[in-house]
Protein backbone atom coordinates (compact mmCIF):
# COMPACT_ATOMS: atom_id res chain seq x y z
CA UNK A 1 0.00 0.00 0.00
CA UNK A 2 1.40 3.36 -1.00
CA UNK A 3 2.22 5.73 1.84
CA UNK A 4 0.42 9.06 2.01
CA UNK A 5 2.91 11.93 2.19
CA UNK A 6 2.97 13.55 5.62
CA UNK A 7 2.95 17.00 4.01
CA UNK A 8 -0.31 16.24 2.21
CA UNK A 9 -2.06 15.16 5.43
CA UNK A 10 -0.75 18.19 7.30
CA UNK A 11 -1.85 20.46 4.48
CA UNK A 12 -5.33 18.95 4.51
CA UNK A 13 -5.59 19.40 8.28
CA UNK A 14 -4.42 23.00 8.01
CA UNK A 15 -6.95 23.76 5.26
CA UNK A 16 -9.72 22.19 7.36
CA UNK A 17 -8.72 24.16 10.46
CA UNK A 18 -8.64 27.43 8.56
CA UNK A 19 -12.02 26.67 7.00
CA UNK A 20 -13.50 26.50 10.49
CA UNK A 21 -11.64 29.68 11.46
CA UNK A 22 -13.06 31.49 8.42
CA UNK A 23 -16.56 30.28 9.34
CA UNK A 24 -16.13 31.69 12.86
CA UNK A 25 -14.98 35.02 11.39
CA UNK A 26 -18.11 35.22 9.21
CA UNK A 27 -20.25 34.20 12.18
CA UNK A 28 -18.69 36.99 14.23
CA UNK A 29 -19.53 39.51 11.49
CA UNK A 30 -23.16 38.34 11.51
CA UNK A 31 -23.38 38.51 15.31
CA UNK A 32 -21.70 41.92 15.45
CA UNK A 33 -23.81 43.58 12.75
CA UNK A 34 -27.01 41.61 12.10
CA UNK A 35 -27.40 40.84 15.82
CA UNK A 36 -29.59 37.71 15.63
CA UNK A 37 -29.55 37.70 19.43
CA UNK A 38 -31.92 40.69 19.36
CA UNK A 39 -34.53 38.68 17.45
CA UNK A 40 -33.82 35.22 18.90
CA UNK A 41 -33.76 36.40 22.51
CA UNK A 42 -32.68 33.02 23.86
CA UNK A 43 -29.27 33.65 22.25
CA UNK A 44 -28.67 36.76 24.35
CA UNK A 45 -27.69 35.02 27.62
CA UNK A 46 -25.24 32.85 25.65
CA UNK A 47 -23.20 36.00 24.83
CA UNK A 48 -22.54 35.08 21.17
CA UNK A 49 -20.49 38.23 20.62
CA UNK A 50 -18.08 37.46 23.44
CA UNK A 51 -17.84 33.78 22.45
CA UNK A 52 -17.00 34.52 18.80
CA UNK A 53 -14.43 37.17 19.80
CA UNK A 54 -12.72 34.69 22.15
CA UNK A 55 -12.75 31.97 19.50
CA UNK A 56 -11.22 34.30 16.92
CA UNK A 57 -8.60 35.46 19.41
CA UNK A 58 -7.69 31.84 20.16
CA UNK A 59 -7.45 31.06 16.44
CA UNK A 60 -5.12 34.03 15.88
CA UNK A 61 -2.88 33.25 18.86
CA UNK A 62 -2.57 29.49 18.35
CA UNK A 63 -2.40 29.50 14.55
CA UNK A 64 1.21 30.63 14.50
CA UNK A 65 0.25 32.86 11.57
CA UNK A 66 0.01 36.20 13.38
CA UNK A 67 3.11 37.41 11.56
CA UNK A 68 1.05 37.31 8.34
CA UNK A 69 -1.16 40.08 9.72
CA UNK A 70 1.73 42.52 10.10
CA UNK A 71 1.36 45.46 7.73
CA UNK A 72 1.65 49.24 7.78
CA UNK A 73 -2.07 49.52 8.53
CA UNK A 74 -1.93 46.92 11.31
CA UNK A 75 0.93 48.74 13.02
CA UNK A 76 -1.00 52.01 12.91
CA UNK A 77 -4.17 50.41 14.31
CA UNK A 78 -2.15 48.90 17.16
CA UNK A 79 -0.58 52.35 17.76
CA UNK A 80 -4.06 53.89 17.89
CA UNK A 81 -5.21 51.33 20.47
CA UNK A 82 -2.01 51.77 22.51
CA UNK A 83 -2.61 55.54 22.57
CA UNK A 84 -6.10 54.96 23.97
CA UNK A 85 -4.65 52.90 26.82
CA UNK A 86 -1.86 55.42 27.47
CA UNK A 87 -4.52 58.09 28.06
CA UNK A 88 -6.37 56.10 30.73
CA UNK A 89 -4.47 57.25 33.86
CA UNK A 90 -4.59 60.89 32.71
CA UNK A 91 -8.30 60.98 31.77
CA UNK A 92 -10.87 62.62 34.02
CA UNK A 93 -13.10 59.55 33.71
CA UNK A 94 -10.75 56.57 33.62
CA UNK A 95 -13.65 54.10 33.27
CA UNK A 96 -14.85 55.70 30.02
CA UNK A 97 -11.26 55.86 28.73
CA UNK A 98 -10.73 52.19 29.55
CA UNK A 99 -13.93 51.25 27.73
CA UNK A 100 -12.77 53.11 24.61
CA UNK A 101 -9.53 51.12 24.58
CA UNK A 102 -11.26 47.80 25.24
CA UNK A 103 -13.87 48.38 22.52
CA UNK A 104 -11.15 48.99 19.96
CA UNK A 105 -9.18 46.00 21.23
CA UNK A 106 -12.24 43.79 20.66
CA UNK A 107 -12.05 44.56 16.95
CA UNK A 108 -8.55 43.12 16.58
CA UNK A 109 -9.33 39.36 16.51
CA UNK A 110 -11.59 39.91 13.50
CA UNK A 111 -9.22 42.40 11.83
CA UNK A 112 -6.25 40.03 12.17
CA UNK A 113 -8.36 37.05 11.08
CA UNK A 114 -9.42 38.81 7.88
CA UNK A 115 -5.84 39.78 7.00
CA UNK A 116 -4.55 36.26 7.67
CA UNK A 117 -7.44 34.20 6.26
CA UNK A 118 -8.59 36.16 3.21
CA UNK A 119 -5.69 35.10 1.03
CA UNK A 120 -7.47 34.18 -2.21
CA UNK A 121 -10.00 35.64 -4.62
CA UNK A 122 -12.46 32.96 -3.54
CA UNK A 123 -12.39 33.93 0.13
CA UNK A 124 -12.41 37.62 -0.74
CA UNK A 125 -15.58 37.10 -2.77
CA UNK A 126 -17.22 35.17 0.07
CA UNK A 127 -16.38 37.94 2.53
CA UNK A 128 -17.88 40.59 0.24
CA UNK A 129 -21.02 38.54 -0.38
CA UNK A 130 -21.57 37.85 3.33
CA UNK A 131 -21.10 41.58 4.08
CA UNK A 132 -23.67 42.54 1.43
CA UNK A 133 -26.19 39.97 2.70
CA UNK A 134 -25.81 41.41 6.19
CA UNK A 135 -26.43 44.89 4.78
CA UNK A 136 -29.57 43.63 3.02
CA UNK A 137 -30.91 42.26 6.31
CA UNK A 138 -30.10 45.48 8.20
CA UNK A 139 -31.78 47.53 5.45
CA UNK A 140 -34.90 45.37 5.61
CA UNK A 141 -34.95 45.65 9.40
CA UNK A 142 -34.57 49.43 9.13
CA UNK A 143 -37.52 49.78 6.76
CA UNK A 144 -39.69 47.64 9.05
CA UNK A 145 -38.73 49.81 12.05
CA UNK A 146 -39.02 53.35 10.65
CA UNK A 147 -35.34 53.63 9.75
CA UNK A 148 -34.06 52.43 13.12
CA UNK A 149 -31.65 49.57 13.76
CA UNK A 150 -31.89 46.86 16.40
CA UNK A 151 -29.11 48.26 18.59
CA UNK A 152 -25.39 47.77 18.78
CA UNK A 153 -23.89 49.94 16.04
CA UNK A 154 -27.36 50.96 14.85
CA UNK A 155 -28.91 52.86 17.72
CA UNK A 156 -30.57 55.48 15.54
CA UNK A 157 -31.41 56.36 11.96
CA UNK A 158 -28.11 58.15 11.34
CA UNK A 159 -26.11 55.07 12.37
CA UNK A 160 -27.97 52.76 10.02
CA UNK A 161 -27.69 55.25 7.13
CA UNK A 162 -23.93 55.59 7.68
CA UNK A 163 -23.48 51.83 7.50
CA UNK A 164 -25.64 51.45 4.39
CA UNK A 165 -23.71 54.23 2.63
CA UNK A 166 -20.51 52.41 3.49
CA UNK A 167 -21.76 49.16 1.93
CA UNK A 168 -23.70 50.35 -1.14
CA UNK A 169 -20.60 50.60 -3.37
CA UNK A 170 -19.86 46.92 -2.71
CA UNK A 171 -23.39 46.02 -3.80
CA UNK A 172 -22.77 47.90 -7.05
CA UNK A 173 -19.43 46.07 -7.38
CA UNK A 174 -21.17 42.66 -7.13
CA UNK A 175 -23.86 43.75 -9.57
CA UNK A 176 -21.18 44.69 -12.11
CA UNK A 177 -19.47 41.30 -11.88
CA UNK A 178 -22.54 39.08 -11.72
CA UNK A 179 -23.51 37.37 -14.97
CA UNK A 180 -26.56 35.40 -13.81
CA UNK A 181 -29.63 37.56 -14.41
CA UNK A 182 -31.47 36.47 -11.29
CA UNK A 183 -28.49 37.33 -9.06
CA UNK A 184 -28.00 40.61 -10.92
CA UNK A 185 -31.65 41.42 -10.24
CA UNK A 186 -31.11 40.45 -6.58
CA UNK A 187 -28.18 42.85 -6.17
CA UNK A 188 -30.15 45.63 -7.85
CA UNK A 189 -32.95 44.95 -5.36
CA UNK A 190 -30.53 45.10 -2.41
CA UNK A 191 -29.17 48.42 -3.69
CA UNK A 192 -32.70 49.84 -3.98
CA UNK A 193 -33.51 48.46 -0.52
CA UNK A 194 -30.52 50.32 0.94
CA UNK A 195 -31.58 53.61 -0.67
CA UNK A 196 -35.15 53.10 0.55
CA UNK A 197 -33.90 52.56 4.10
CA UNK A 198 -31.96 55.84 4.03
CA UNK A 199 -35.10 57.63 2.81
CA UNK A 200 -37.18 55.94 5.51
CA UNK A 201 -34.66 56.99 8.15
CA UNK A 202 -35.01 60.71 7.25
CA UNK A 203 -31.26 60.95 7.86
CA UNK A 204 -29.74 64.12 6.47
CA UNK A 205 -26.27 62.68 7.02
CA UNK A 206 -27.33 59.69 4.94
CA UNK A 207 -28.23 61.97 2.02
CA UNK A 208 -24.91 63.82 2.35
CA UNK A 209 -23.14 60.46 2.15
CA UNK A 210 -25.05 59.51 -0.99
CA UNK A 211 -24.17 62.82 -2.62
CA UNK A 212 -20.47 62.34 -1.78
CA UNK A 213 -20.49 58.82 -3.23
CA UNK A 214 -22.21 59.98 -6.40
CA UNK A 215 -19.65 62.78 -6.83
CA UNK A 216 -16.69 60.41 -6.42
CA UNK A 217 -18.30 57.76 -8.64
CA UNK A 218 -18.72 60.38 -11.39
CA UNK A 219 -15.13 61.59 -11.02
CA UNK A 220 -13.66 58.09 -11.41
CA UNK A 221 -16.08 57.01 -14.14
CA UNK A 222 -14.71 56.49 -17.65
CA UNK A 223 -18.12 57.37 -19.12
CA UNK A 224 -18.80 60.74 -17.52
CA UNK A 225 -21.55 61.87 -19.90
CA UNK A 226 -23.49 58.62 -19.54
CA UNK A 227 -22.92 58.71 -15.78
CA UNK A 228 -24.13 62.32 -15.61
CA UNK A 229 -27.37 61.43 -17.40
CA UNK A 230 -27.94 58.49 -15.05
CA UNK A 231 -27.31 60.70 -12.02
CA UNK A 232 -29.77 63.32 -13.25
CA UNK A 233 -32.47 60.71 -13.88
CA UNK A 234 -31.85 59.09 -10.49
CA UNK A 235 -31.99 62.49 -8.75
CA UNK A 236 -35.26 63.33 -10.48
CA UNK A 237 -36.79 60.00 -9.45
CA UNK A 238 -35.41 60.38 -5.92
CA UNK A 239 -37.08 63.74 -5.29
CA UNK A 240 -40.18 63.07 -7.39
CA UNK A 241 -41.21 60.01 -5.42
CA UNK A 242 -40.15 60.96 -1.89
CA UNK A 243 -42.68 62.35 0.53
CA UNK A 244 -43.14 66.05 1.30
CA UNK A 245 -42.23 65.27 4.90
CA UNK A 246 -38.87 63.88 3.81
CA UNK A 247 -38.23 66.89 1.54
CA UNK A 248 -39.04 69.23 4.42
CA UNK A 249 -36.60 67.40 6.67
CA UNK A 250 -33.83 67.48 4.08
CA UNK A 251 -34.40 71.18 3.38
CA UNK A 252 -33.16 72.00 6.91
CA UNK A 253 -29.71 70.67 6.05
CA UNK A 254 -28.47 74.15 5.12
CA UNK A 255 -29.92 75.87 8.19
CA UNK A 256 -26.90 76.67 10.34
CA UNK A 257 -28.61 79.28 12.54
CA UNK A 258 -30.92 76.98 14.48
CA UNK A 259 -31.79 73.34 15.08
CA UNK A 260 -29.44 70.36 15.20
CA UNK A 261 -26.98 71.72 12.62
CA UNK A 262 -26.46 74.86 14.70
CA UNK A 263 -25.99 72.73 17.81
CA UNK A 264 -23.37 70.64 16.05
CA UNK A 265 -21.42 73.71 14.96
CA UNK A 266 -21.36 75.04 18.53
CA UNK A 267 -20.26 71.62 19.77
CA UNK A 268 -17.42 71.51 17.23
CA UNK A 269 -16.26 74.88 18.52
CA UNK A 270 -16.20 73.45 22.03
CA UNK A 271 -14.16 70.49 20.74
CA UNK A 272 -11.61 72.87 19.21
CA UNK A 273 -11.33 74.88 22.44
CA UNK A 274 -10.81 71.66 24.39
CA UNK A 275 -8.08 70.61 21.98
CA UNK A 276 -6.29 73.94 22.38
CA UNK A 277 -6.25 73.42 26.16
CA UNK A 278 -5.29 69.73 25.88
CA UNK A 279 -3.28 69.31 22.66
CA UNK A 280 -2.30 65.78 23.70
CA UNK A 281 -5.94 64.81 24.22
CA UNK A 282 -8.34 64.31 27.12
CA UNK A 283 -8.68 60.54 26.61
CA UNK A 284 -11.04 58.17 24.84
CA UNK A 285 -14.76 58.82 25.43
CA UNK A 286 -13.87 61.79 27.63
CA UNK A 287 -15.12 64.61 25.40
CA UNK A 288 -18.66 64.13 26.80
CA UNK A 289 -17.23 64.15 30.34
CA UNK A 290 -15.42 67.48 29.81
CA UNK A 291 -18.09 69.13 27.63
CA UNK A 292 -19.85 70.84 30.54
CA UNK A 293 -16.65 72.71 31.41
CA UNK A 294 -16.54 74.30 27.94
CA UNK A 295 -20.18 74.64 26.90
CA UNK A 296 -21.30 78.08 25.77
CA UNK A 297 -24.25 80.21 26.83
CA UNK A 298 -26.36 78.82 23.95
CA UNK A 299 -26.97 75.80 26.18
CA UNK A 300 -29.47 76.64 28.90
CA UNK A 301 -28.47 73.77 31.19
CA UNK A 302 -25.50 71.57 32.01
CA UNK A 303 -24.73 69.32 29.04
CA UNK A 304 -22.53 66.67 30.65
CA UNK A 305 -22.46 63.66 28.34
CA UNK A 306 -22.99 65.51 25.06
CA UNK A 307 -21.04 63.79 22.27
CA UNK A 308 -19.10 65.66 19.60
CA UNK A 309 -21.43 64.64 16.73
CA UNK A 310 -18.43 64.27 14.44
CA UNK A 311 -15.74 61.68 13.87
CA UNK A 312 -13.17 64.43 13.42
CA UNK A 313 -14.20 66.47 16.45
CA UNK A 314 -14.17 63.33 18.55
CA UNK A 315 -10.64 62.49 17.39
CA UNK A 316 -9.17 65.99 17.82
CA UNK A 317 -9.94 66.66 21.51
CA UNK A 318 -9.89 63.07 22.77
CA UNK A 319 -6.61 61.85 21.27
CA UNK A 320 -4.98 65.15 20.43
CA UNK A 321 -1.97 65.60 18.16
CA UNK A 322 -0.70 62.00 18.52
CA UNK A 323 -4.11 60.58 17.59
CA UNK A 324 -4.48 62.97 14.66
CA UNK A 325 -1.08 61.92 13.30
CA UNK A 326 -1.80 58.19 13.65
CA UNK A 327 -5.29 58.40 12.12
CA UNK A 328 -4.21 60.50 9.16
CA UNK A 329 -1.19 58.27 8.57
CA UNK A 330 -3.62 55.35 8.39
CA UNK A 331 -5.83 57.26 5.94
CA UNK A 332 -2.81 58.11 3.80
CA UNK A 333 -1.59 54.50 3.85
CA UNK A 334 -5.03 53.24 2.80
CA UNK A 335 -5.16 55.81 0.01
CA UNK A 336 -1.73 54.78 -1.28
CA UNK A 337 -2.84 51.14 -1.23
CA UNK A 338 -5.95 52.01 -3.22
CA UNK A 339 -3.99 54.00 -5.79
CA UNK A 340 -1.57 51.10 -6.18
CA UNK A 341 -4.44 48.66 -6.74
CA UNK A 342 -6.14 50.97 -9.22
CA UNK A 343 -2.99 51.08 -11.34
CA UNK A 344 -2.92 47.31 -11.80
CA UNK A 345 -3.02 45.78 -15.27
CA UNK A 346 -6.22 43.78 -15.35
CA UNK A 347 -6.71 43.30 -19.12
CA UNK A 348 -8.99 40.27 -19.66
CA UNK A 349 -8.27 38.49 -16.39
CA UNK A 350 -11.55 38.34 -14.40
CA UNK A 351 -9.76 38.02 -11.06
CA UNK A 352 -7.69 41.13 -11.70
CA UNK A 353 -10.78 42.99 -12.89
CA UNK A 354 -12.52 41.94 -9.68
CA UNK A 355 -9.71 43.45 -7.59
CA UNK A 356 -9.78 46.66 -9.61
CA UNK A 357 -13.52 47.24 -9.30
CA UNK A 358 -13.39 46.26 -5.62
CA UNK A 359 -10.77 48.98 -5.17
CA UNK A 360 -13.15 51.47 -6.78
CA UNK A 361 -15.82 50.31 -4.33
CA UNK A 362 -13.43 50.97 -1.43
CA UNK A 363 -12.81 54.49 -2.72
CA UNK A 364 -16.50 55.34 -3.14
CA UNK A 365 -17.30 53.69 0.20
CA UNK A 366 -14.73 55.88 1.95
CA UNK A 367 -16.37 58.97 0.44
CA UNK A 368 -19.80 57.92 1.74
CA UNK A 369 -18.48 56.93 5.15
CA UNK A 370 -16.47 60.07 5.89
CA UNK A 371 -19.12 62.42 4.47
CA UNK A 372 -21.71 60.91 6.81
CA UNK A 373 -19.24 60.46 9.69
CA UNK A 374 -18.38 64.17 9.69
CA UNK A 375 -21.68 64.72 11.53
CA UNK A 376 -21.62 61.58 13.70
CA UNK A 377 -19.57 60.39 16.67
CA UNK A 378 -18.40 57.16 15.07
CA UNK A 379 -14.64 57.21 15.62
CA UNK A 380 -14.83 53.98 17.62
CA UNK A 381 -17.35 52.24 15.35
CA UNK A 382 -15.92 49.18 13.54
CA UNK A 383 -16.83 50.02 9.92
CA UNK A 384 -13.66 51.88 8.95
CA UNK A 385 -11.37 49.49 10.84
CA UNK A 386 -12.95 46.37 9.33
CA UNK A 387 -12.79 47.80 5.81
CA UNK A 388 -9.14 48.66 6.38
CA UNK A 389 -8.48 44.98 7.18
CA UNK A 390 -10.35 44.00 4.02
CA UNK A 391 -8.27 46.44 1.99
CA UNK A 392 -5.03 45.01 3.40
CA UNK A 393 -6.21 41.50 2.51
CA UNK A 394 -7.02 42.65 -1.03
CA UNK A 395 -3.54 44.13 -1.40
CA UNK A 396 -1.96 40.91 -0.10
CA UNK A 397 -3.87 38.89 -2.69
CA UNK A 398 -2.70 41.24 -5.44
CA UNK A 399 0.91 40.86 -4.30
CA UNK A 400 0.48 37.08 -4.14
CA UNK A 401 -0.68 37.15 -7.75
CA UNK A 402 2.46 39.14 -8.70
CA UNK A 403 0.44 41.90 -10.24
CA UNK A 404 2.27 44.76 -11.88
CA UNK A 405 0.97 48.35 -12.00
CA UNK A 406 0.33 50.04 -15.32
CA UNK A 407 3.18 52.19 -16.54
Amino acid sequence: MQDIPVQTVAGAEETSRYRVWFFIAMLYLIVDYARPQDILTFLGPLRPGMITILLLAACVVFSGKIVLSWSSQTRLIWAFILLLFIHIPFAKNTYFALNAGLEMLKFMPFILSVIILVDSIGRLKRLVIVSVIIMAYISFYGIKHAGMGSGGWFNDENDISLYINTMLPFVAHLYYHERARIKKFLYAGIFALGIATIITSFSRGGLVGIMAMVAVAWLISRHKIRMFVIICLAAFAFFAYTSQEYKAEISTITNTQSGTIHGRIITWGVAWDMFLDYPLGVGGNNFPVRFEEYQTKEFSRGMWGRVAHSLWFTLIPELGIPGIIIYFMLLLTNFKTLMSLLRLKYEDNPDLLYIRTLSLAFLVSAAGFFASATGLSVLYYPHFWYLTAMLVATENIAIKMNLQPEQ
